[in-house]
């Protein structure tokens, strides 16, 4: 027993002495550049990030202020100097429209160390967003106008955001809470968690796995997903809410205790409609094809899963 102990605290010990090493391995440079933009109505931030995390969030002051912190990481400091010169960071203005935009100064010169690039910005509620990710990242919070965001290989998380918006992802998952408004979203291989969204959402996604919890705002939930599973969380007091459901090979699973009219039923394709016994809330249509549809009841536990 006590050689065993100590075999396993040598495991440990040469564990930690690695790890150190690594890390002393490593020289970081980081170059950091602070910008300040006035803000005025009809001012729009456009943000492209290249292998960049970019983090949106508000304040209530009329001006937009951009911090971007470039760092480069190699064993060899002079390597990680070089490399670090080679990343851009580009902002202009022109007429309302400010762009922000990161780069590499020399495209065929191949970098040896890890580049990393984190965009913090803070702006007013009110400044419509445009943002363009490729192998990064976007965390945006408290929007209250226009969001756009076109992502490729980049997870997008939404907290808090109402009005216009218009995502746009390719092989990198959406997360979001408390967004309402007029949401048009279209996805590729990029699973959606979406809790607690009203208004009107139109989704577009394929080959993906949909987890979709709509709040009593909600008015119209469209929903085509192509091999995809689709999971919809009726909210508690949601029993107004009408459904049109369709399936095209795939397996269904409907609550119990809802009165449920099957329109249509072959080997491959089933269709169903359900409808409110009281006043009618909302609306939520889902098309399903090669993948299963579930819908069932909010509760305590689904929302710990979001």
């Amino acid at each position: 027993m006590l050689r065993l102990t100590i075999l396993a605290l040598l495991t440990v010990l040469c564990t930690c002495v690695r790890a150190q090493t690594d890390n002393a391995m490593r020289e970081v440079v980081t170059k950091t550049i602070e910008d300040t933009y006035p803000y005025k109505p009809g001012n729009e931030l456009a943000v492209e990030g290249e292998k960049a995390e970019i983090f949106v969030e508000t304040w209530d002051k009329q001006k937009i202020s951009v911090k971007v912190v470039m760092t480069a990481r190699h064993p060899q400091l002079e390597q990680a100097e070089e490399d670090l010169k080679n990343l851009d960071y580009i902002s202009e203005v022109a007429g309302q429209k400010i762009f922000l935009k990161n780069k590499l100064v020399d495209k065929t010169k191949r970098s040896r160390s890890e580049l990393t690039v984190h965009y913090y910005i803070t702006l007013p509620e009110e400044c419509p967003v445009y943002l363009k990710s490729h192998f990064g990242g976007a965390t945006i919070s408290n929007l209250r106008n226009q969001l756009r965001i076109n992502g490729e290989f980049s997870a997008i998380n939404i907290d808090n955001v109402q009005g216009i918006l218009d995502i746009r992802s390719r092989f990198g998952d959406i997360t979001g809470e408390r967004i309402d408004g007029n949401v048009v979203i279209n996805s590729r291989r990029s699973d959606i968690n979406l809790y607690d969204i009203g208004g009107t959402f139109n989704i577009t996604a394929q080959y993906g796995e949909l987890k979709l919890s709509p709040n009593l705002s909600m008015q119209d939930l469209q929903i085509n997903a192509d091999k995809s599973d689709v999971y919809i969380y009726e909210p508690l007091g949601g029993e107004g809410i009408a459904y049109d459901l369709s399936l095209n090979n795939g397996e269904v699973k409907l609550p119990d205790d809802k009165t449920i009219t099957e329109l249509a039923r072959t080997t491959e394709v089933r269709r169903f409609a359900i409808r409110p016994s009281q006043e009618r809330m909302g609306t939520i249509t889902a098309s399903v094809s090669f993948g299963d549809l579930h819908l069932a009841k909010q509760t305590k536990q689904l929302e710990r899963r979001f």
